[in-house]
């Protein structure tokens, strides 16, 4: 007797996922898809600063979304534009009638050293990974609540902890996205909503696209062989575990921060306090901070 078709495990959900025209988020697009999601496949279409908009990119991914003969729609809204991310759920809602995953995947970013980032420069990283974020989930949120059940994935990345150099806009977008998913999970995980963070480790993406090029030709090597050297993955590794967390199996974690670097994913601890020093006196002394507090960065 044949094998009958697996069930899939995303059947009939509908998931929104920003940054979806290429990349991560064309991978994680493709994958819900596969698993029986409805999906709206948001892309502005910009550089990777957030210039020259674009149609393409979206509208490309839903055509092979369909021709796999799944079922998706575009999307080409701004995220940094409230009215944009409003109309991203709206469009969730008036093709499927409901939302059930925001997925928080778009991401401009700058590389420079911090003498070359300019306050603009700054302000549209910001605009793009934070207040994007931001804005994609508040308007998400009246319909997960109406209907007490929901999944909200956040893109966070390693730089925030690791202070990677040549991108401290960026870094700086990644760690307030994680501040923001722990206050999502606080507030939110007893309305049935979860949340939680993904960090890719080194990916092969347009961010790193010119890089690797470069370094390739630099060493007379294959791309692939750099790649493999630098422990690069491909976009498509994350896919997995963006659906996991999508799933019903998976929403119930929430408040979590996992790394996925290769054949590893990583739950990442949020700061928290460590040792401490205590005074003697009824106040503080810049001769005992300087006795004591040595000893605590040591």
């Amino acid at each position: 007797m044949p094998k009958r078709d697996a069930p899939k495990r995303l059947a009939e959900k509908v998931i929104v996922i920003t940054g979806a025209g290429r990349g991560i988020g064309r991978d994680y697009a493709l994958a819900m898809a596969s698993e029986g999601a409805r999906v709206v496949v948001n892309d502005l279409g910009t550089d990777l600063e957030g210039h020259t908009e674009s149609k393409g990119p979206a509208d490309a991914v839903v055509q092979e979304i369909a021709s796999l003969g799944g079922r998706a729609i575009a999307s080409h809204a701004d995220i940094a534009d409230p009215a944009g991310a409003r109309s991203i759920i709206d469009t969730a809602r008036e093709a499927y009638g409901r939302i059930d995953a925001l997925v928080n995947n778009a991401a401009v970013e700058f590389r420079g050293s911090l003498s070359e980032h300019s306050s603009e420069v700054f302000e549209r990283i910001l605009a793009v990974n934070v207040r994007g974020t931001f804005n994609c989930l508040h308007a998400a949120l009246p319909p997960m609540m109406e209907q007490g059940s929901g999944v909200i994935l956040n893109t966070t990345s390693g730089s925030c902890w690791e202070g990677t150099e040549g991108v401290a806009a960026y870094s700086a977008s990644k760690a307030a996205v994680i501040g923001l998913m722990l206050t999502q999970h606080t507030e939110l995980a007893r309305h049935g909503i979860a949340s939680n963070c993904i960090a890719p480790s080194a990916t092969r993406t347009r961010m790193l696209d010119s890089w690797l090029s470069q370094l390739a030709a630099d060493s007379g090597r294959s791309e692939d062989d750099v790649m493999r050297e630098y422990g690069i993955q491909g976009s498509a590794n994350l896919a997995p575990l963006a659906v996991f967390l999508c799933s019903d199996t998976g929403r119930t974690i929430s408040g979590q921060i996992f790394e996925i670097a290769g054949d590893r994913i990583v739950r990442v601890s949020p700061p928290t306090r460590g040792e401490s020093i205590s005074r003697d006196a009824d106040a503080w002394s810049f001769d005992e901070i300087a006795q004591k507090l040595p000893g605590l960065t040591r």
